[in-house]
């Protein structure tokens, strides 16, 4: 299993479904009896997840320690601490998991990695953690392959990181190496990072498998569901040589998709296409996700109206509504890039360049002044949540603060 991300969802009813896949892929391992468990990487979203992730990982954890299955695990890019900071360590240190990087730097300017072998099965486990935008390439380029692949018996590589001869329908973008940095030769590659069901062989290189998220890491991946993506894990039989690699599914929620393309198009057009698109779905207890794209030919992409389906879905027991409206432009108006050295600086920026192709009745949100509302309304609808604060505290006090900078009250139509 890999890149379970516990900790990424925010949504408390995301946040259960999270929970519960993770709970119920370790029930799964339990019950199989299997050998043992690899993670190779984003086993938690942060180095270090708020204190009600970490009680429920360390709660499973200790029920797997107890049945006798040990967790051989790599940091990955979003769970990577330079200085063993991280709940990964607290897990290592107290014996619930096993970190397999023993990484050596030589004068020779090498990396060497040492085995570490697991005590039943006798398998041969190595492995290097994961770094962001692909950082660890350098560690691969270093690292001293013969010694690895003169090693002989049943050995695994554990990695974290993007293979370029499997980037297709990956679903991840950015840096991904050549299959030529990783050591030759090996039994069974347990790969992270790549978040969909991947498993392909390759000259010297039999069985390199990714598992994909077991749920969602991204939140494009919710899009995928929705769209059919199987979630799991991988089930892997052996002796001396891998027998079978088993897709294992995982069942995690419903979904239901509205797509609608905005090219030359109007904002009611599309507000009306929502509305239809919407009125004859069942959407309690499911995900909801609204994507528009394309450009529209005339307006604002905010006159495409949300709020209202949104409203709509939520009254039906909509589990969540996402919207993506990413993919949104308008001919008329479209965001001007602006640069700066420092955030303020790009954020003044960015304002200055696109202020004036908006119409205002009202003189005070133009120029100068319209900047300065701009810049004070964007800093305060950044505030965090208080420590202690309750999300229905925290709403309508970035609410109500926000309509104050803006000079209105709540109560005004």
């Amino acid at each position: 299993m890999s890149d379970i991300h516990l900790g990424f969802q925010k949504h408390e009813s995301l946040q259960k479904i999270e929970q519960h896949v993770f709970e119920k892929i370790m029930d799964e391992c339990i019950s199989r009896k299997v050998d043992f468990i690899l993670i190779p990487g984003d086993l938690f979203h942060v180095n270090i997840p708020e204190m009600r992730v970490q009680k429920f990982a360390f709660k499973k954890f200790r029920e797997v320690y107890d049945a006798g299955i040990p967790i051989y695990v790599v940091y990955g890019s979003h769970d990577f601490s330079p200085v063993s900071n991280s709940v990964i360590d607290l897990l290592s240190e107290i014996g619930y998991i096993t970190k397999v990087t023993r990484a050596t730097s030589n004068e020779n300017d090498t990396i060497s990695l040492d085995f570490l072998i697991d005590e039943k099965t006798g398998a041969k486990i190595a492995g290097l953690s994961g770094l962001k935008v692909g950082k660890d390439r350098e560690w691969y380029e270093k690292l001293d392959r013969g010694s690895l692949e003169a090693e002989s018996g049943f050995k695994i590589f554990l990695f974290h990181g993007g293979v370029s001869e499997m980037k297709a329908d990956s679903g991840m973008d950015g840096d991904h190496m050549p299959l030529s940095l990783l050591p030759k030769g090996f039994s069974y590659y347990a790969g992270g990072h790549m978040h969909k069901w991947n498993h392909q062989s390759f000259e010297g290189y039999p069985n390199v498998v990714y598992p994909g998220t077991p749920f969602a890491g991204y939140h494009a991946d919710l899009e995928d569901n929705a769209n059919g993506q199987r979630r799991g894990f991988a089930l892997v039989e052996f002796d001396d040589v891998v027998k079978s690699v088993e897709f294992v599914e995982i069942q995690n929620t419903s979904y239901e998709i509205i797509e609608v393309n905005a090219d030359n198009r109007k904002a009611d057009s599309i507000n009306q296409e929502l509305v239809e698109k919407t009125k004859d779905i069942d959407p309690a207890n499911k995900v909801v996700i609204i994507k528009v794209r394309g450009e529209l030919t005339s307006g604002k992409t905010a006159d495409v109206d949300i709020s209202t389906i949104r409203d709509s879905l939520n009254e039906r027991n909509a589990m969540v509504v996402n919207v993506s409206k990413n993919g949104l432009t308008s001919k008329e108006y479209s965001i001007t890039e602006a640069k700066g050295n420092n955030k303020e600086e790009i954020e003044t920026n960015v304002f200055s360049e696109n202020i004036g192709q908006l119409r205002f009745d009202h003189a005070e949100l133009l120029g100068d002044n319209g900047i300065k509302l701009a810049k004070k309304l964007l800093q305060e609808l950044g505030q965090p949540i208080l420590v202690n604060e309750k999300k229905n505290e925290y709403v309508p006090r970035i609410r109500n603060n926000a309509l104050a900078i803006l000079g209105l009250d709540k109560d005004d139509s």
